[in-house]
C-alpha cells in the first residue's frame, strides 16, 4: 500500500512539473510573440521617425534661404556655395535623433549615410523653376483683367504684319517697274551725252551718239533737245565737222570710232528696252523713245562707212569728202529724243527729305527723340545673355532695327516687316512674367528705386532692364535703341498708311518727287520716290510718336490722317529740339493710353529666352551691391535626399528571445527617400 501510494505521489509529481514545464514554454512563447508584435510597431514607428526627421531636417535646410535676394525680388531660393547641403542636413537630422530626456529612448537610432541624389538649380528645365517662382508671387499682383486689357489693346495691331508687307510688296513692284527708267537714263546717256545731278546740274560728256551736226546754224530742235538748259550743256560738245568736213584726219577718225562704240552700246540697250517694256507697265516716253530706236542702227551704218573711207589711203581727199557729204546726208540726230522738261525744276538734294532723314539719324535715334541724350546711361555688362549660352539656350535673334532708318535713306529701301511675332499662346502665367520683369527692373521711363535692408540705395547693374529682357545686348544705351527703333518700325506702318490714305498729302509727297527727279521725265522713277517720300514722312513722325512715349503722352495707336503731327516742310527739320517739341503736341497718357511700357510687354510677348535674362540681371545687380560670390545659376529650387538610419532592437534583443529565434538580433536598418522644394 505503501509503494503504491508512493507511485501515485510521484506520478502526481511528473505531471506538476510537466505542466510547468509546457506552461513555461508557453508563457516565453506568447512574450516572444508580444515582443515580436511590440517590435514590429516599433519599428513601423522608427521608420516614420527617421523620414520625419529627414524632412524636418531638409526643410531646415531650406530655411537658410538667400534673404537678398527675396527681399530684393521676392524670390526664395538657396545658394549652393558654401557648407555641402548634405553635412548641413545632418547636423539637422542628428539633433532630431537624439533623445530627449525624462522619454522612453525606444524611437532613438542615428544615421548612417545621407546623400543628395539631385538638385534642381534655377536655370534648369529652360528655367521653369524660376518661372514658378515668378507665378506665385505675381499672383498677389497680376490678374486676368489687365491680360484681357493688354490683348484687346495689341489685337489693334493684328494687321499691322500684313500691312507691312503689302507695304513692301509695293515698292519692290514699283522698283522693278523703274527697270524700264534706268534703261532710259542709260540710254539718254549714251545718245545725248546728258548727265544730270540730282540739284538739277547738268553735264555732257564728251562722246555720244548725236556728237555730230549734219547742218549749219544747228539748234536745240535738230537733236531733239527743247530744254534750255540742257541744250545749253550740249551743245558745247556737238562737233559740226560733218557739214563740210573741213577736218577728215586722225582726230576725226578717232572720235568717229569712239561715237560708233557709243552707238553699238545705245543699240544694245535699246533692245533690252524694248524686252522690259513687253513685260513692265507701259510708259508713254518709253513708247516714244522704241519708235526712234531704228535711227541708231542708220547712223551706225553711217559711222562704220565712214571709218573706211577715212581709213582708206588710195582715195583722194577731194573723192572721200564728196563721198561723205552724200553718206552723211543719212545721219539722223533727232528722231530718238527724251523729255527733259522737268529740269528747271529740279531743287536737287536740299529737297529731298530723304537725305534730311538720313543726315539727321547719322548721330543716332537716341539723340533725336531723348529729351536729354546727354544724361543716357553708360552702363553696361562685361557677358549678356551669359546664362542662355551656359544652357544653351536656343540663340536669340538680334535684328538691328536701327538699319531699317538706313536701308531707307541709303539704299532707297523699305523694311518694315518682322517687327511683331507670334502671340497667339500669350496667357497668365507669362503675363505675370512679363509684368515681374517691368515690376522689379528698372527702365528709361521707370527708376523704379529700391532700398536694401540697412535703407541704402539698390545698386543696378544696367538701368534700362526692361530694354536688356527684350533686346539682350551689352550696353543700357544699345538695348534702348534696338527697342525704340523696333518701335519705330512698328510705327512707321500705321503711320504710313494714314499718310497715304490722305490725298492731300499723297500730293505734297508727289510734288517733292517731282521736284527732285522729274526733270528724267520717268512716271515711275516719280511714283517710286513719291513712295519712298511717303516711306520717310512717315518715319519722321514716328521719331515725333517715339519722343512723346517716352515723355508719357497719349499716341493713338492706330492713326487717322489728321492726328498725323508732322508736316512735309517740318520733315527737313529733324533735330532733338525739334521732334522733342512736336511730342509736346499729343496729351498726357491716360489708363486707357498704349505707352511705352505696353510695348515693352508687347515685345516681351515675343521674346524667348527672357527668364535667363532676368538671371543675368539679377546676379548682376547682386555682385553690384556686395554680394560678389553670388551665382544665381547655383541657386537651388529643389532637391532629392536619401538617407539610411540603424535603430537598435529592444525585445527582440532579450536573452530568451534570442535564443528561441537561434540569432542575436542587434538592430535593423531603414532607408528613407524625399524631395523637398519652395513650392
Amino acid at each position: 500500500m505503501r509503494l503504491k501510494a508512493l507511485i501515485q505521489i510521484q506520478l502526481r509529481s511528473s505531471a506538476s512539473a510537466g505542466i510547468t514545464v509546457m506552461m513555461s514554454l508557453v508563457g516565453v512563447l506568447i512574450i516572444a510573440m508580444v515582443g515580436t508584435c511590440v517590435e514590429t510597431a516599433r519599428y513601423t514607428a522608427c521608420s516614420g521617425q527617421g523620414c520625419e526627421v529627414l524632412r524636418v531636417g531638409t526643410d531646415a535646410l531650406l530655411t537658410e534661404y538667400s534673404k537678398p535676394l527675396y527681399d530684393n525680388y521676392g524670390l526664395f531660393f538657396i545658394e549652393d556655395n558654401g557648407e555641402p547641403f548634405e553635412r548641413v542636413i545632418a547636423r539637422y537630422v542628428g539633433a532630431g535623433m537624439k533623445n530627449t530626456p525624462g522619454f522612453t529612448d525606444f524611437l532613438k537610432g542615428e544615421l548612417c549615410s545621407l546623400s543628395i541624389n539631385e538638385k534642381i538649380h534655377v536655370g534648369d528645365n529652360e528655367a521653369e523653376p524660376l518661372a514658378d517662382e515668378i507665378k506665385e508671387y505675381m499672383k498677389r499682383f497680376a490678374t486676368a483683367d489687365g491680360l484681357r486689357s493688354l490683348l484687346g489693346k495689341v489685337s489693334k495691331l493684328s494687321d499691322a504684319e500684313d500691312t507691312a508687307t503689302a507695304i513692301e510688296q509695293t515698292v519692290d513692284e514699283e522698283r522693278e517697274d523703274t527697270k524700264l527708267d534706268k534703261r532710259i537714263l542709260r540710254l539718254m546717256l549714251l545718245v545725248d551725252g546728258v548727265r544730270i545731278s540730282r540739284s538739277g546740274s547738268v553735264t555732257c560728256d564728251k562722246y555720244f551718239v548725236k556728237k555730230y551736226a549734219v547742218v549749219d546754224n544747228y539748234t536745240g530742235a535738230d537733236f531733239g533737245i527743247t530744254e534750255a538748259k540742257v541744250w545749253n550743256s550740249v551743245k558745247r560738245q556737238i562737233n559740226k565737222n560733218p557739214v563740210e568736213f573741213n577736218d577728215i584726219g586722225p582726230k576725226f577718225l578717232s572720235g568717229i570710232k569712239a561715237v560708233r562704240e557709243k552707238t553699238e552700246k545705245a543699240i544694245e540697250e535699246g533692245e533690252r528696252l524694248k524686252r522690259d517694256y513687253a513685260t513692265a507697265k507701259h510708259s508713254d516716253m518709253a513708247a516714244r523713245i522704241i519708235a526712234g530706236l531704228p535711227s541708231l542702227a542708220g547712223n551706225l551704218r553711217v559711222l562704220k562707212e565712214t571709218e573706211k573711207l577715212l581709213s582708206n589711203v588710195n582715195t583722194s581727199v577731194k573723192e572721200t569728202k564728196l563721198k561723205l557729204k552724200e553718206l552723211w546726208k543719212d545721219y539722223d540726230t533727232d528722231s530718238l529724243s527724251f523729255d527733259y522738261s522737268g529740269v528747271s525744276a529740279a531743287k536737287g538734294d536740299d529737297a529731298d527729305p530723304l537725305n534730311s532723314l538720313g543726315s539727321a539719324i547719322g548721330d543716332g535715334i537716341l539723340s533725336l527723340v531723348c529729351k536729354n541724350p546727354e544724361k543716357l546711361s553708360e552702363k553696361g555688362i562685361k557677358k549678356p545673355d551669359k546664362y542662355a549660352e551656359y544652357y544653351k539656350s536656343q540663340p536669340v535673334k538680334k535684328d538691328d532695327y536701327t538699319n531699317r532708318v538706313k536701308s531707307l535713306t541709303q539704299d532707297r529701301e523699305v523694311s518694315l516687316s518682322g517687327t511683331l511675332g507670334d502671340v497667339v499662346e500669350y496667357g497668365l502665367d507669362e503675363f505675370m512674367l512679363d509684368s515681374y520683369i517691368t515690376k522689379m527692373f528698372p527702365s528709361y521711363i521707370e527708376k523704379n528705386e529700391k532700398k536694401d535692408k540697412d535703407g541704402n540705395k539698390w545698386k543696378r547693374s544696367l538701368n534700362y532692364g526692361w530694354e536688356y529682357v527684350v533686346a539682350g545686348n551689352g550696353s543700357d544705351k544699345s538695348n534702348l535703341e534696338s527697342v525704340i527703333s523696333r518701335i519705330l518700325a512698328l510705327r512707321s506702318i500705321t503711320n504710313f498708311t494714314a499718310i497715304l490714305a490722305d490725298p492731300i498729302k499723297r500730293a505734297e509727297a508727289f510734288a517733292a518727287a517731282t521736284a527732285v527727279v522729274g526733270f528724267t521725265g520717268l512716271v515711275f522713277l516719280i511714283h517710286f520716290t513719291q513712295t519712298l517720300f511717303i516711306a520717310a514722312w512717315a518715319f519722321a513722325e514716328s521719331l515725333c510718336d517715339i519722343a512723346a512715349l517716352l515723355q508719357k503722352r497719349d499716341v493713338p495707336l492706330i492713326k487717322t490722317s489728321a492726328q498725323i503731327k508732322t508736316s512735309f516742310p517740318e520733315m527737313f527739320l529733324l533735330t532733338n529740339g525739334a521732334i522733342c517739341s512736336r511730342a509736346m503736341r499729343y496729351t498726357p497718357e491716360s489708363a486707357m493710353s498704349f505707352g511705352y511700357k505696353e510695348y515693352i510687354i508687347m515685345f516681351l510677348m515675343m521674346t524667348p529666352g527672357k527668364l535667363y535674362r532676368i538671371m543675368d540681371l539679377i546676379e548682376n545687380d547682386m555682385k553690384k551691391n556686395g554680394y560678389d560670390g553670388f551665382s544665381i545659376g547655383k541657386c537651388v529650387f529643389k532637391i532629392d535626399v536619401e538617407a539610411g538610419f540603424r535603430f537598435p532592437a529592444k525585445f527582440f534583443h532579450l536573452p530568451g528571445i534570442s535564443r528561441i529565434l537561434n540569432r542575436d538580433l542587434s538592430g535593423y536598418e531603414y532607408n528613407c527617400r524625399i524631395s523637398a522644394g519652395y513650392l
